[in-house]
């Protein structure tokens, strides 16, 4: 079976936006849940 990919493309956010990277200002409900159950990339660039 192939791997499920999820490729998400933000505007504007930065590496520590989402709470699952150290947030205390932003609630990340789905982010946080995506980044327990599967890869975290820490070493992006664009």
């Amino acid at each position: 079976m192939p791997p499920n990919i999820v490729i998400i493309l933000a505007d504007d956010m930065g590496y520590g936006d989402a709470a699952c990277y150290g947030s205390v200002h932003d609630s990340t409900p789905r982010f946080d849940a995506l980044a327990a159950e599967g890869m975290r990339f820490t070493d992006c660039h664009s």
